[in-house]
């Protein structure tokens, strides 16, 4: 059965609310992370909190839902998942955040996780990238560039800021890896999740208990953080975003985290107090407007306003 037009737009509305929906619980996750370490969380805390919480909420969901005109989510497919999103990706972005600031964090993890599923997407796949998506993708760089220049003293003494910046580096390639693995096997996103979650926290339950341990923290910071970590960045974020690279592609889909700087940054004044230095907002601007310039949707509203002008002169 074709698609029309019509279908076209709603899956394009579609994947934009999507979208919008996961960037603004990303802002939320990546701010509250800041704050949970900075209340003295560790790293494996955080990670296992996001794996834990997140697979005791999608576990029902799991048991129940059934997709069989989807894509097969075999064994192997959640291996590679649970390795792109799992433990390693959740210690690397937490421990990003106990050295470097959070207005480098918003930053170089979304624009790796764009370069690197739009190149998979175009080395890999053979999908064309389009000259305004490399303009936006050149601008972005530039603004990386000017992100990393700022360099503030570390969170943690004696480490430097650098290995936060490869730490958010390294976080945002396994997250494009996953953009792009779950567009190209056309996953369905609430058990595929589900399932990725479940098979992490199993996985790095023994690994805390014994190599790690607990925080000694008050109650109420473990509960402000299971908001954080697992309804909003375990469970929500990923979801409606593993929803909208189904509507939109990997490629498509990969530049929403544009909007992750701007609106993490709004939410860090109230929530954490930190204002971003000249450069640093001079990096946050440029990076996040040139994700906006590789979007499909600018191109798209052009050509349909193009087209609404031709009928209106056709009609006259």
């Amino acid at each position: 059965m074709s698609r029309t037009p019509a279908d076209g737009r709603r899956r394009l509305l579609e994947g934009i609310a999507l979208g919008l929906a996961a960037a603004c619980a990303w802002a939320f996750y990546n701010v509250g992370t800041d704050i949970g370490r900075a209340d003295g969380f560790s790293s494996a805390d955080l990670a296992m909190l996001r794996y834990g919480v997140t697979a005791l909420l999608l576990a029902p969901f799991l048991i129940l839902a059934r997709s069989p005109s989807r894509g097969a989510l075999t064994p192997w497919r959640l291996i590679f998942l649970t390795i792109a999103i799992g433990p390693p990706f959740a210690l690397l972005i937490n421990t990003g955040y106990g050295i470097a600031p959070l207005a480098h964090a918003v930053v170089l993890w979304p624009g790796t996780t764009m370069l690197a599923a739009n190149i998979f997407s175009w080395v890999v796949d053979g999908r064309p990238m389009p000259v305004h998506r490399q303009i936006g993708m050149a601008m972005l760089c530039l603004g990386l560039v000017a992100i990393a220049a700022d360099q503030p003293a570390s969170k943690d003494a004696g480490i430097p800021v650098w290995l936060g910046h490869l730490c958010f580096v390294g976080s945002g390639f396994l997250w494009g890896v996953f953009t792009w693995l779950i567009g190209r096997w056309k996953l369905p996103a609430v058990e595929t999740i589900g399932a990725v979650s479940v098979l992490a926290a199993m996985v790095f339950l023994p690994v805390y208990l014994i190599g790690f341990g607990a925080t000694e923290l008050p109650v109420g910071f473990w509960l402000e953080q299971a908001v954080y970590q697992g309804a909003l960045g375990g469970c929500i974020a990923i979801v409606t975003f593993a929803a909208c690279v189904a509507r939109l592609g990997a490629g498509p889909a990969a530049l929403f985290p544009a909007l992750v700087p701007p609106f993490a940054v709004l939410l860090a004044v109230p929530l954490s107090g930190q204002w971003p230095s000249t450069l640093q907002w001079l990096g946050i601007t440029l990076a996040t407007f040139g994700l906006i310039v590789s979007l499909d949707i600018i191109q798209m509203l052009l050509r349909r306003g193009a087209g609404s002008r031709a009928r209106a002169k056709d009609c006259a």
